[in-house]
């Protein structure tokens, strides 16, 4: 196990997923006709998430109705959701899904863990996902994988992406004067193993509410608002308990800079953008999500909780020194920063239906038409599942006719 003080934050993490999924309504499974599916789907979580391989009663991909995954399994689709970290860095979490994919133990890499005081090896993954992946079949086609990711697994995904591609030269160097073994993560030349990644609702550039809490506005908001309430009080209504501590000490904690809490910052979302470079075989595609009206206050697209959060998030835009682009919001995440990565290739799609596999390209994001509601309701919180599945459906499909057109 990795030795990480950063207990009172994952409680506060598990804490708050659960009340979210508490607050959601439940929805009822739908059958659909198969179709084939060409190359399977890996599911990457976000901040606080998990996995269907946790085996927790409640699913992240869909909320307390039902499973999104067994949903999209009924029309064809062969779909994965490993669990990486809760809150571990963009870094620490793209290792975990490399040696979830591959089963193998986690090889955070001998400089990262010695640069961030943290052991080299990480828990083991007894059984691959996809024990062929990487191979080529009896067509001659590389067996390759789509990565769909929401919220933080955006940046996981993409710098997972990235190092399959480029690998990385400190860990190579590191492992030349050491002596030692690297990662076939850090070798690089992989970067063809995926063929698309979709992003939904991903902090790409960071979020305006962490600058706020680098600048010490949100906590004393909070403080104004609530005192010296400890969050055992603040989630005693969802009937979550755990060991008391103020928000202030939760968010003072946050700012250990191997963290996702660090990666989601606008200064943390620079430096992963610096190394998750796009690659050149790869589809990219992105799903903005906006609840707010043209003032930045809170629509009914929303659910309560994060509908307070938007509205706050758009209030206080300027505090963070970000000017008005930055108000649309879907409670967490600043709308703009869910594009695209700011300074990478992109193409902004009007209509998704004009959108048919020849007229794709690899190495570009396409930004997808805005998506109404809040950070959870994109993964089917809130929602049911009539409302939550086309979307899913609709591009998986898109991606499965790209594949077959690419490999003929």
């Amino acid at each position: 196990m990795k030795r990480r003080s950063r207990v009172m934050i994952r409680a506060f993490a598990l804490a708050l997923a659960l009340t979210m999924l508490l607050c959601s309504c439940g929805f009822s499974p739908a059958q659909k006709t198969k179709v084939p599916t060409t190359y399977p789907y890996v599911f990457v979580h976000g901040l606080n998430g998990y996995g269907d391989d946790s085996k927790l009663p409640v699913s992240y991909w869909g909320g307390p109705g039902g499973s999104l995954l067994e949903a999209l399994k009924t029309e064809g689709y062969l779909c994965f959701a490993p669990t990486v970290s809760a809150a571990g860095s963009a870094w620490d979490r793209a290792c975990e899904l490399y040696a979830a994919i591959t089963g193998a133990q986690v090889d955070y890499g001998a400089a990262h863990s010695a640069a961030y005081g943290h052991d080299r090896f990480g828990s083991t993954y007894d059984t691959a996902l996809l024990p062929d992946w990487g191979t080529v079949d009896g067509n001659g086609n590389l067996r390759k994988l789509n990565l769909i990711a929401h919220s933080f697994g955006g940046a996981t995904a993409r710098l997972f992406c990235s190092l399959l591609q480029n690998g990385s030269p400190e860990e190579r160097d590191a492992a030349a004067r050491g002596g030692g073994s690297v990662s076939p993560l850090f070798e690089g030349g992989k970067g063809d193993w995926i063929f698309s990644l979709t992003c939904l609702a991903a902090p790409h550039n960071g979020v305006s509410l962490l600058a706020l809490v680098d600048a010490n506005s949100i906590m004393t908001l909070v403080g104004r608002l609530l005192g010296n309430v400890e969050i055992d009080q603040i989630l005693a209504s969802a009937g979550v308990t755990m060991s008391g501590h103020s928000l202030g000490e939760i968010l003072q904690a946050a700012k250990t800079e191997d963290t996702a809490y660090y990666d989601l910052t606008l200064d943390g979302a620079k430096l992963v953008n610096q190394t998750a470079r796009l690659c050149p075989e790869t589809y990219y595609f992105s799903y903005p999500v906006d609840g707010t009206d043209e003032n930045g206050r809170s629509t009914d697209d929303m659910g309560a909780l994060l509908g307070l959060l938007a509205t706050l998030i758009s209030s206080f835009t300027a505090q963070a020194n970000l000017d008005d682009d930055w108000k649309p919001n879907d409670g967490l995440v600043n709308t703009i920063s869910a594009t695209y990565p700011f300074g990478q290739a992109k193409q902004e799609v009007t209509d998704a239906n004009l959108l048919g596999p020849a007229s794709l390209q690899p190495a570009s994001w396409y930004v997808m038409p805005t998506v109404r509601g809040d950070h959870g309701s994109i993964v089917g919180l809130g929602r049911t599942l009539e409302q939550t599945l086309p979307l899913y459906s609709e591009q998986m499909a898109r991606i499965d006719a790209l594949s077959r057109q690419v490999t003929g």
